[in-house]
């Protein structure tokens, strides 16, 4: 028997004037995360994506990001709010895959730049987001969300931290104040931020080279950087990029924060941000774990990820 947001697709499409050339759709990926599928019509390919509760925000967060934003989302035209689902149109291949036959530096450059212009747009909009549900990790944030996590005391022994880890990790608190303070004093603010911004969450469309920014489900009100060194730094391990390309990706993608900042100032916020990014990551994957079927996820053998970031973030004391 087909799913009910299977069937609630092929009835959208029907209706909405497409020939759905086969009722059963080709299986993208299905994690506890999402399912997403890719029906064949006579108007191109169509994707369907469904996603736990928790993460239903995505489809209203690309509505947000396009109509007032005009930013590089997905296109979708349906929804079903009680199946967690929405339809889109296909906006090609991941940048992953593309860049596996040729990394090309201008076009992640391009796309890099295209969300941090969004980002600086959202900054001053960012109770549109709060409005949608959308979590609040703002600096000010942060240390309060690091104390909620240490109280999951079972949880994170679970996942192979010792007690007197958690001990240090209660007694470098005032560590990540004190980051969130220095960040603060610059004017590179709070925005909206993709939690899991890298390559694989870029489609392009290969005739056009026009990228599209996809899995929006996570996504925070949090520093720009965070996302930033995350895509610059999985490109870097992705493509093998020596230093010196690694420095040269990071000076062009800076370009629209020059607007801001300094060129000095914004490699000591990356800086700072280096040192609290293991936090963020941590909080990330909490959420996560959080959002889905538990025996689901942990079949997925992500255990000792929280303990991994967290022995990180100890050992940088």
């Amino acid at each position: 028997m087909k799913k009910p947001h299977v069937l609630w697709a092929v009835t959208v499409l029907n209706d909405m004037g497409y020939h759905v050339l086969s009722s059963n759709p080709q299986v993208i990926q299905i994690n506890p995360w999402s399912e997403v599928y890719r029906f064949e019509t006579n108007q191109g390919l169509i994707i369907l994506k469904k996603v736990p509760p928790a993460l239903s925000l995505e489809s209203n967060v690309i509505q947000v990001l396009s109509k007032v934003f005009n930013a590089d989302v997905p296109q979708v035209f349906s929804h079903n709010q009680e199946l967690h689902c929405f339809l889109m149109k296909n906006a090609g291949i991941q940048l992953h895959e593309h860049f596996k036959k040729n990394f090309k530096a201008d076009v992640l450059i391009q796309a890099v730049q295209n969300y941090i212009q969004l980002q600086i747009m959202a900054s001053s909009k960012i109770s549109l987001f709060f409005d949608l549900g959308v979590p609040d990790w703002r600096l000010e944030k942060l240390p309060q969300l690091y104390q909620a996590l240490l109280y999951e005391e079972n949880l994170l022994i679970e996942d192979g931290l010792t007690k007197h880890e958690l001990i240090k990790l209660k007694e470098i608190a005032p560590k990540l104040s004190a980051f969130c303070n220095q960040l603060s004093q610059f004017k590179v603010k709070d925005t909206f931020g993709h939690a899991d911004f890298h390559d694989k969450n870029i489609l392009i469309d290969t005739r056009t080279n026009h990228t599209t920014i996809i899995d929006l489900g996570e996504v925070v009100i949090t520093h720009p950087f965070f996302s930033f060194l995350n895509c610059i730094h999985r490109a870097k391990e992705n493509f093998a990029l020596s230093d010196e390309q690694y420095q040269q990706l990071q000076l062009a993608c800076f370009k629209p924060w020059l607007a801001l900042e300094t060129q000095e100032n914004l490699f000591e916020i990356l800086g700072i941000i280096q040192q609290c990014w293991s936090i963020h990551s941590v909080l990330g994957e909490f959420r996560l774990m959080k959002s889905v079927d538990q025996s689901a996820f942990q079949a997925l053998h992500r255990q000792g990820r929280l303990s991994k970031n967290l022995r990180y973030w100890i050992n940088q004391d």
